[in-house]
């Protein structure tokens, strides 16, 4: 029935996304988490997790990254010990704190780095920050498979393909180029190439041995639950329209 968890952080960030999906739920989502374990609500998740025989969970954030949880390694251990044996965790980070929290970055079954470019004035401009990630030591160091997705938009449009190249040729195997969510334009991604399959209602592509997914957040079919900072227990994909469908608070 549910494709995955979302386990989502709030407060601080080490970033400044202008589009940062937090700005589009309400406030009282966004309570500040960070320093709080176990997570509120986090008893109604695991209960939904092992009621629904749910196969994934991730950490991931609204206004914050996963990686500043301050509990991080304390709470995958919390939750492997009380949901399925098998049950994968997956944390979505920016990766600006992965080389320093390597010991327990590796302790997921796979990451995935929002990176939407190596260059740092493109990166200012998407991520109000010049200190890109090193994505070739984050990988080199890594024990676990690794997947970029990237924010896709004026700034960075022009060089979208150049950049997956330089990640394909670092080892990279899977890369998601993610559409905003509401935006009307449509920049071209891999205009000469055609899908080599469909994911969840989006289209593939084969970039020379590199699975390219083109995300588009009106199209997608996937289903989660989602736990927000402040406890509430939504049953939608779609952040905003899940704190419309509680299963619990």
């Amino acid at each position: 029935m549910y494709d995955f968890a979302n386990l989502l952080f709030a407060g601080p960030c080490n970033r400044r996304c202008p589009f940062c999906i937090g700005k589009q739920v309400p406030a009282h989502a966004n309570t500040p988490n960070l320093d709080v374990f176990p997570p509120r609500g986090i008893a109604a998740f695991i209960a939904a997790v092992n009621e629904h025989r749910i196969p994934a969970i991730v950490f991931t954030g609204t206004t914050s990254d996963p990686q500043l949880y301050r509990y991080e390694g304390e709470l995958l251990a919390y939750l492997r010990e009380r949901v399925p044996a098998g049950t994968r965790f997956a944390v979505h980070t920016n990766g600006a704190r992965a080389l320093a929290r390597l010991a327990i970055f590796n302790r997921y079954d796979s990451a995935c780095l929002s990176l939407p470019t190596l260059d740092p004035d493109i990166y200012q401009h998407m991520m109000g920050s010049r200190d890109v990630p090193d994505l070739s030591r984050i990988l080199a160091a890594a024990c676990i498979p690794i997947k970029i997705s990237a924010v896709v938009n004026q700034h960075n449009a022009r060089e979208l393909e150049p950049f997956m190249q330089r990640c394909r040729a670092l080892g990279v195997r899977r890369f998601v180029v993610r559409r905003l969510f509401g935006d009307p334009r449509r920049w071209e991604v891999l205009p000469d190439r055609l899908p080599v399959r469909t994911h969840r209602g989006n289209p593939v592509y084969d970039l020379d041995g590199m699975e390219v997914t083109v995300w588009d957040f009106d199209l997608a079919t996937p289903r989660s639950i989602n736990l927000f900072a402040d406890g509430t227990l939504g049953t939608e994909y779609l952040l905003t329209r899940s704190l419309t469908t509680k299963l619990a608070s």
